[in-house]
């Protein structure tokens, strides 16, 4: 038996975790590295990334410290326990060039006693020490009743140091996604956005400005830099332009997945005003004529 995955951690405001903030959510910082799951499955040791299962004997290079890591601390873990974290191969893992990395390359982020359970903040960070691991700095747990309150969290300093934290991630472990998995959101500073901020201020735009617009918001920067660390995550990456054609497949995967219906939303605001014009042109004038005739109607 292999570790299930992660739930997917969405942008705040997407439509698959649109009831998180209804409640209270646990708000931790958002740590730019890979993802990275262990635990004792079925009496053996198992790791996983973000999209595959490791294997311990030969891990991927990028892997290879966090193995090690685990590998060490194994008598301590505890049976039927899946913990995940976040890996960091060096300061500069991804985008950010942080002070440090974790203690050990891996910093805890939740641990699942179950499927889709995940213990208290404060037994995780129990059960994380005894390892000598890491945990992600919890910010605030409660009911989130304003943006401001994220937006202000974004300027605290990373526990790695050097750096402002890239974003804040809210987790809901009572409310479930249409997968079955706990609902996950993430806010982040605008450097990591993977959206462009446009101006939709244009009265009547032409079909080819809606496409424009809509392009020039979700072609970013922030999200070529994501294809390039999940690829990378995969051991895909070659660091050579043959890396090119897998990029562009998982950023066209990724604005599906993401922004689906965003795009529906801004493509049906467009179109439908021209539509309910033109099911009803002519109308008027059938209408009359139709009344015309059943005056004739003996």
């Amino acid at each position: 038996m292999n570790i299930n995955s992660y739930p997917k951690v969405y942008n705040l405001g997407h439509k698959a975790i649109a009831e998180i903030l209804d409640g209270p959510v646990l708000v931790e910082e958002k740590v730019d590295g890979s993802q990275f799951s262990f635990g004792i499955v079925d009496g053996e040791l198992h790791c996983r990334s973000r999209k595959q299962q490791l294997i311990l004997d030969a891990p991927p290079n990028l892997f290879a410290e966090g193995v090690a890591a685990v590998q060490n601390v194994q008598h301590l873990l505890t049976p039927g326990y899946i913990y995940r974290g976040e890996y960091l191969q060096k300061p500069k893992h991804n985008a950010i060039c942080y002070g440090r990395i974790p203690t050990n390359h891996i910093v805890i982020f939740d641990v699942c006693d179950g499927l889709e359970s995940y213990l208290h903040p404060i037994k995780k960070t129990s059960e994380a020490h005894k390892l000598g691991f890491e945990v992600v700095p919890t910010f605030f747990e409660g009911k989130v009743e304003t943006m401001e309150q994220l937006i202000e969290l974004l300027q605290t300093p990373s526990f790695l140091g050097e750096k402002k934290v890239e974003g804040v991630v809210l987790k809901r472990y009572d409310r479930f996604t249409v997968d079955g998995k706990a609902m996950m959101g993430k806010f982040v500073s605008e450097e990591f956005k993977e959206r462009n901020s446009k101006e939709w201020k244009k009265n009547n735009p032409g079909t080819n400005d809606v496409v424009q617009l809509l392009t020039a918001e979700l072609k970013t920067e922030a999200r070529w830099q994501k294809a390039v660390q999940h690829l990378r995550d995969e051991g895909i990456l070659v660091d050579e332009p043959k890396d090119i054609g897998g990029l562009m497949k998982a950023v066209e995967q990724d604005v599906l997945e993401e922004e689906a219906d965003h795009i529906k939303e801004k493509l049906f605001k467009y179109a439908w005003p021209k539509i309910q014009r033109g099911v009803t042109a002519g109308l008027p004038q059938w209408y009359k004529e139709l009344l015309a005739q059943a005056a004739f109607v003996e």
